[in-house]
């Protein structure tokens, strides 16, 4: 008879370290460590659970694992230890595999975030996307996301399409253009805080939901998505073109506009002159004047006050609900050093909003090691995206400052 897969004291500890010594069981969050009796006493309430089985016949069963995989810190989970002994005794099969992988990585989630002082609070985030078809190379891909993604692969892996499908729970038009060529099936998971599932389906147009097992029409308030694509590179242009774009009125608008200044080191004024918006921006000492009805300063510094703009506005909607801010494509245009520093700024200013980068550049695997890497790979490249490649870093960088809004 095979033994139980039993976590070593390095491994259990991992486990707890990773969750900060609190219970990851949705809305537990019980601290499992403290002071004893005597003054060098500790209580430890806690304890590592099996998420897959520790040995054939326990709940949820092995999934086919070995023994070594069965006790690595992937298949544990840190739990208070009532929790910990409902998951891990024979009553446990009312804890499924994908919830406590998805608790797990919600609890993770939030500690991370603890960790840079924007602390996830009741809110949630988009946890997986499971594609059964579509077009590209994701049809039978299961992807799980972070608070903080990076998606990478080459033109025509499915990046851009991968973008359009995680914001369809909200935006359901993206399934019926897509399906308008070819049939469409997917599962998207998220917390808002509490765990919701939608399985949307798209044929020639039409599209269909079931969310956490009964059809609907449509999603009602799903988690909120701002997809910043290329597309859009030259399509925000004024107040009105950016109030539609954030699908907030116009006056909304003027107050998110006005607050910007404030809290960006990148803009440092702005001047809204009817429908026309108007920028000074600080670069490297030297004051820019900018317009959104007008041309001639460098594309560069327009895309980087439209992420300044996307990025406050995501930050202050992810304090009401569940946020995802996609970026997809903008970076590419931009040198190196540029990317690292828009993408320290996205960071700052994402917040409690989720975020997910789209490009091909290898720079946020090397730099960014804390974010949830996503490799998309298409049929014409044999050879797999190298995150590994040098990167030239001698050229001047761009100051975007590091305030951002208390």
């Amino acid at each position: 008879m095979e033994q139980r897969a039993e976590f070593s004291a390095a491994t259990r500890r991992l486990i707890a370290q990773r969750a900060g010594f609190q219970c990851s069981v949705l809305n537990c969050g019980r601290l499992t460590v403290g002071p004893g009796p005597g003054a060098a006493d500790v209580i430890d309430i806690g304890m590592a659970a099996h998420i897959f089985a520790a040995a054939p016949g326990g709940p949820r069963g092995t999934g086919g694992l070995s023994a070594n995989e069965r006790s690595s810190a992937e298949n544990g989970i840190w739990c208070c230890y009532d929790h910990g002994k409902a998951i891990d005794t024979d009553g446990g099969d009312s804890f499924s595999v994908a919830d406590l992988r998805a608790w797990k990585r919600l609890h993770e989630a939030r500690k991370s975030l603890d960790m840079h002082g924007t602390a996830l609070d009741n809110y949630g985030l988009v946890e997986s996307i499971s594609i059964k078809s579509a077009p590209a190379a994701l049809s039978g891909r299961d992807i799980g996301l972070g608070m903080r993604n990076f998606i990478a692969g080459h033109n025509g892996s499915g990046k851009t399409m991968l973008a359009r499908l995680i914001s369809s729970v909200a935006n359901p038009h993206y399934v019926a253009e897509i399906s308008n060529r070819r049939d469409v099936d997917i599962a998207v998971r998220w917390f808002d805080p509490q765990t919701h599932q939608v399985a949307t389906k798209g044929r020639r147009g039409e599209v269909s939901h079931i969310l956490d097992g009964r059809p609907v029409p449509y999603v009602a308030r799903p988690y909120k998505t701002i997809l910043l694509s290329d597309w859009y590179r030259t399509r925000i242009s004024s107040l009105t073109s950016l109030a539609q774009f954030l699908d907030v009125n116009p006056t909304a608008m003027r107050g998110i506009l006005n607050s910007i200044p404030k809290a960006s080191g990148l803009v440092k004024e702005v001047r809204i002159e009817k429908d026309a918006v108007r920028y000074v921006i600080e670069h490297n000492g030297r004051s820019y004047h900018m317009a959104t009805d007008k041309s001639g300063h460098p594309p560069m510094f327009n895309d980087l006050v439209i992420m300044e703009i996307v990025g406050f506005y995501a930050q202050h909607h992810a304090r009401v609900e569940p946020t995802f801010m996609i970026i997809d494509g903008f970076l590419d245009r931009l040198h190196t050093v540029i990317q690292f520093t828009a993408l320290q700024r996205l960071e700052q200013l994402a917040g409690q909003a989720q975020l997910a980068v789209i490009s091909y550049s290898p720079l946020a695997s090397q730099e960014f090691q804390h974010w949830n890497l996503i490799h998309l790979e298409d049929r014409f490249h044999s050879q797999r995206f190298d995150p590994r490649s040098p990167i030239d870093l001698e050229v001047q960088t761009l100051s975007l400052g590091s305030g951002i809004m208390p």
